[in-house]
């Protein structure tokens, strides 16, 4: 198996199990299966997956009967570690979780799409027995490795593994960083195939959502739009539907991690800043399907909005992953584009940094009365800091 960051993860949490659940959230086709393989066959254990009716069927709300099917999936021995795939597709196994986080010393490992998880609540009344992960596509780094290179992980990359890094940005940003993608010989097929059937089927299937052709539309409306603000009411007239809908629409897309909307940095003070959010894609490969353009960067119109996305979803990556409870803005003034901070990163102690976001270098705008406490530029010099 490719290493990825988010197993020394995990498995901190399974050396010291402050919670007796580990939860492994993310879209479909980011690996969640490989990684419990992975932790399965190195920890060993009982193994469930709810997508088999049977399983689901073993996994009751009764203490002894528990028992017996845990030690049953383990070839007759006892097991501490219970390992379950596509533990969304059967919500109902909250009252068999709690049974066990609150009476045995069992570790429960599960991995579940984002669809499910935001679709019920079952899950939160789990709270206080679980600690949670979100998986995203590849890293910078992994998408290295999944290329073949020899490389360790690191917070900090040295000059020559960021030179490396930059041999790999050009695919990232036209072919995102699925790891099915980053391995395929057919790149452009395997987006295709992924875009419909594990996103947009999907999410129509599971919402019961009644237009798929909405959802298709609205997706590459906003895939033309990644990088600027959202007009509610000019998607919903474009499309010929209510704002409604169309908010409705952007909360499933949001909530399943297909995009990420940025919220505005607001400000106590009487100005006429704008509050509407932008729209970036989780992955740019997804986004590039929606428009069909896989053209090389340089031929690319979009470059500047390309390159904001990449970063923007690389920070929000490292904001998950190291659970640094951050929060992420951007500002923007009425008055014009010079009075604009493409990102702004508070933390839980209330510090804010500034960042110009550039693929090539360019000037920090410095809103002196906004209280930010200091600047930064990214640009394609110091990207693989932010990618990583």
């Amino acid at each position: 198996m490719k290493p990825r960051k988010l197993i020394s993860l995990i498995e901190k949490a399974i050396a010291t199990p402050a919670k007796k659940i580990i939860f492994i959230w993310g879209t479909r086709q980011t690996g969640k299966s490989t990684i419990l393989n992975y932790l399965k066959d190195k920890y060993h254990g009982s193994y469930f997956n709810f997508d088999n009716h049977e399983d689901q069927r073993l996994f009751i709300p009764e203490l002894s009967k528990l028992e017996s099917s845990i030690i049953f999936r383990n070839h007759g021995k006892p097991s501490r570690f219970i390992f379950i795939d596509e533990v969304q597709t059967y919500p109902e196994s909250t009252q068999s979780l709690k049974l066990l986080a609150d009476n045995t010393d069992h570790v429960i490992i599960a991995t579940g799409s984002s669809e499910m998880r935001t679709k019920t609540n079952e899950f939160d009344t789990l709270a206080g027995r679980y600690t949670e992960f979100v998986l995203f596509p590849l890293t910078l780094d992994e998408f290295a490795i999944f290329n073949g290179e020899k490389i360790t992980f690191s917070s900090t990359p040295t000059h020559a593994e960021a030179e490396l890094y930059s041999h790999y940005l050009e695919e990232m940003m036209i072919y995102g960083s699925y790891p099915a993608v980053t391995l395929s010989i057919d790149k452009i097929e395997e987006l295709k195939n992924i875009t419909q059937n594990s996103i947009i089927k999907d999410i129509v299937n599971i919402y019961n959502l009644k237009n798929t052709d909405l959802v298709y539309n609205l997706l590459r409306l906003l895939s033309m739009q990644i990088g600027n603000l959202i007009n509610v009411t000019e998607l919903a007239s474009s499309l010929g539907t209510t704002k409604i809908t169309i908010d409705n629409y952007l909360s499933i897309l949001s909530k399943n991690r297909i995009i990420y909307l940025l919220e505005p940095y607001k400000v106590n003070k009487r100005r006429s800043y704008l509050e509407r959010k932008k729209v970036f894609f989780i992955d740019l490969g997804i986004r590039n399907t929606l428009i069909e353009d896989y053209r090389p960067l340089r031929l690319r119109s979009d470059l500047g909005a390309v390159f904001e996305n990449l970063i923007i979803m690389g920070v929000l990556r490292q904001m998950e992953y190291r659970k640094t409870h951050n929060k992420l803005y951007y500002y923007r003034e009425l008055a014009g584009a010079q009075k604009e901070i493409d990102l702004i990163i508070k933390t839980p102690k209330g510090i804010k940094t500034g960042y110009e976001i550039k693929y090539r270098n360019g000037q920090i705008n410095k809103l002196v009365d906004l209280d930010i406490d200091q600047y930064h530029l990214i640009a394609h010099d110091n990207l693989a800091n932010f990618l990583v």
